[in-house]
């Protein structure tokens, strides 16, 4: 009797506990076919994928680059993503990268801008609050014109308000079908820069273990191939 009594106190504890498990805060950034709500998105699924292999319960806010930014860093949230070299908080632990940001440069149809040289005293559009090398933003010898979204980007471009575009290859191609413009080019096999992408948790023994489980993660789903199939938008 005392045995089962002992048992019953156990199993009641750990559902206590269960019940009352720490819930992970993470914060995003709206990013066009990544990013689209705390529900859809790549990112998203991505996300919450690993949070399942993890055995996390994971919440998942979408604001503004800049307060996801200032919620990090004042301890709002236990992790943000995607965090690059660009604006990675110096104490901050990541996990191994899970995205390459390859950006590329769109252009009319019939005009060869590819390299930073080709954008030297061009107008180049770029989308505010996007995380774009600093090879490229900090050429004084290209004029940039921000723009709302990547769609308004396109649509500009076809227009010839501007004479270039640089976005992300997987985010331009989406708002280039949206803004339905047919004059638009990119050349695939060069890209103007990359930039790995990982998850950025806080730098401390909690934050290093949830950026090892994570990290754990990514690596099973890409060697069972789940991987690829979580990062294929579904035509």
């Amino acid at each position: 009797m005392l045995v089962l009594s002992g048992l019953l106190s156990f199993l009641i504890c750990v559902g206590s506990i269960s019940a009352h498990a720490k819930v992970v805060k993470l914060a995003t950034f709206p990013i066009p076919l990544m990013v689209e709500s705390e529900s859809k998105g790549l990112f998203i699924d991505l996300t919450k994928e690993i949070a399942k292999r993890s055995q996390l319960e994971v919440q998942i806010a979408v604001y503004p680059t800049s307060r996801t930014l200032l919620d990090f860093s004042t301890d709002k949230v236990e992790a943000f993503f995607p965090a690059l070299e660009v604006y990675m908080p110096k104490k901050a632990a990541r996990t191994i990268p899970f995205y390459t940001k390859v950006d590329f440069v769109f252009s009319k149809k019939g005009r060869k801008l590819y390299s930073l040289k080709d954008l030297e005293g061009k107008k180049v559009g770029l989308t505010f609050r996007y995380p774009y090398a600093k090879e490229l933003t900090a050429n004084k010898k290209i004029e940039f014109e921000f723009a709302p979204d990547d769609v308004t980007n396109m649509k500009k471009l076809s227009q010839g308000l501007i004479d270039a575009f640089v976005v992300e290859e997987r985010s331009g191609l989406q708002a280039l079908l949206l803004s339905g413009q047919k004059d638009i080019q990119y050349n695939k096999k060069i890209p103007l820069s990359k930039q790995e992408v990982f998850y950025a948790f806080q730098d401390n023994e909690e934050g290093r273990s949830l950026a090892d489980s994570f990290s754990r993660a990514i690596e099973a789903m890409k060697k069972d191939g789940s991987f690829d199939r979580v990062m294929t938008p579904v035509q």
